[in-house]
């Protein structure tokens, strides 16, 4: 009796055993698909951004880089599993239903069906004098530019299947590779500003020339990338460290990148990026968290007021200096500015009309050239055109009509919810706290611009709000509940 409890014991050790062997090679497997998604995703952030600044569908790079991002996507749905899209329900089930509304406005409709649809009377007159009234159209007015949006969406949905694959430490890490893309975007704006408005350093033939838009076409682009870069200088200041001197570097590096930005979101010209780049320095202020070295608690505050004291002075220094030098473009086109006469409120609110009169259903995807075109007023006509709205809160409706409004409806209701359990949290998540200030001064600039149709800054997006979902997960399951999104 006694050799078989002592049998029974000795399989139990050895069952444990190899239990827990499988457990660590199941980890060992788990790490290593981790970091090799990591990599991937690296490496496919840098080709985006190096190729990836611009948003119309005439730049040459695109046709490199949107191949590319359907392999990535391949790539990312071999090593995909069910719990990464549970994980990021409400984010994969937006993604779906932004490619279905696209998709469905490729699909051929009956004569009929067509005919009946508000805002077709133009094109109804063409075929009829035409004698081609009885084809099946797409949906959109515009099929060509219907799949070229279409198409684009690939971009951010790669980024989105390699990020959801990643834990918490994994997106954490891709803080440091973005400063450096920023650093990088910075330098470009830094030689732009300075050298020839027509020189190599414009990526692209159709741009800001004699400005700073660095890695971009646009330097509303350029000043939005900038600005984020703010909150996420302080979230990696923020980052726990194992010395003091690691500690001080963090600040450092904080208060001298801090002071480098202000004045080179000066130089860029846009305006909106002095008014987010306020908002931004408030959210940066509200992330930070110093981080605490034992043993030397008070002398490290001390240090820390001190760095923050000077890096104050610092930016305000060069900012004075930026504006004495004559170069600070955004302030004097924001002090300039005059509302009644800035052809984007007129453009706004042309737009709005025309977004009443194709309702419910939007005059369809990649549509709003031609369509603005044709009900623009004879006294706006200009040697320029307006590609997009600048406002994707109108151009969207205009678009895609009702489906569209109620995307944006619960993109906007969840986020609100976001950030209740954000301000509910007894200590703030960092991470989630800097992708919701991202996300909010995307939002705000989609008012007055369109960030997120760049190829690049929609896959920047995209990380921001997987850094406020697993942000908020790691918050859940520490505090025992899993539950919702």
């Amino acid at each position: 009796m006694a050799n078989r409890r002592k049998g029974t014991r000795k399989f139990a050790a050895l069952a444990a055993s190899l239990v827990n062997a499988f457990r660590a090679f199941a980890g060992q497997v788990e790490d290593r698909a981790q970091s090799r998604v990591y990599r991937a995703l690296l490496i496919y952030l840098g080709l985006v951004f190096l190729m990836g600044g611009a948003a119309r569908y005439d730049v040459q790079s695109l046709m490199i880089l949107r191949p590319f991002a359907v392999l990535a996507c391949g790539f990312a749905l071999w090593s995909l599993k069910i719990e990464h899209l549970r994980r990021y329900r409400f984010m994969a089930i937006m993604a779906v239903l932004i490619i279905a509304l696209a998709g469905v406005h490729l699909i051929p409709l009956p004569p009929a069906v067509w005919q009946s649809l508000p805002g077709r009377d133009l094109v109804m007159h063409v075929e009829r004098a035409a004698g081609i009234e009885t084809v099946w159209r797409p949906f959109t007015l515009t099929p060509t530019d219907g799949w070229n949006a279409f198409f684009s969406l690939f971009v951010p949905l790669a980024a989105f299947l390699m990020a959801i694959q990643l834990d918490a430490a994994h997106l954490r890490k891709l803080v440091l590779p973005l400063l450096l893309i920023g650093a990088l975007s910075g330098l470009f704006g830094i030689v732009q500003a300075v050298g020839d408005p027509g020189g190599p350093f414009y990526l692209y033939r159709i741009t800001n020339n004699g400005s700073a838009v660095g890695l971009f076409s646009n330097r509303n682009h350029q000043a939005l990338f900038l600005v984020t870069m703010i909150p996420i200088l302080a979230l990696f200041a923020s980052q726990s460290v194992q010395t003091e001197n690691a500690k001080k570097m963090r600040l450092a590096v904080m208060a001298g990148a801090l002071a480098m930005l202000v004045p080179l979101i000066l130089v860029t010209g846009a305006r909106q990026g002095i008014v987010l780049g306020i908002l931004a320095l408030i959210c940066g202020w509200l992330i930070y968290r110093t981080p605490q070295v034992v043993g030397v608690r008070r002398r490290t505050e001390r240090k820390s007021y001190a760095l923050a004291i000077a890096g104050v002075s610092g930016t305000t220094l060069l900012v004075l200096l930026t504006v004495m030098a004559s170069r600070a473009e955004a302030l004097k086109r924001l002090l300039s500015t005059n509302v009644t006469e800035e052809g984007r409120a007129q453009a706004w609110e042309i737009a709005a009309r025309l977004a009443i009169d194709y309702l419910p259903f939007g005059s369809g995807s990649g549509s709003f050239v031609p369509v603005f075109q044709q009900a623009e007023p004879l006294d706006f006509l200009s040697p320029v055109y307006f590609n997009h709205v600048h406002n994707d809160f109108l151009e969207v409706p205009l678009t895609f009509g009702v489906p569209g409004i109620l995307l944006i409806l619960a993109a906007v209701a969840a986020y609100g919810v976001a950030i209740r359990k954000i301000g509910q949290s007894n200590s703030t998540p960092m991470l989630a706290a800097t992708g919701a200030a991202v996300i909010l001064l995307f939002g705000l600039a989609s008012f007055v611009d369109y960030p997120l149709r760049v190829p690049s800054m929609a896959c920047f997006f995209v990380i921001a709000c997987c850094w406020l979902r697993i942000g908020l997960l790691n918050r859940s399951i520490s505090s025992g509940n899993n539950n919702g999104d």
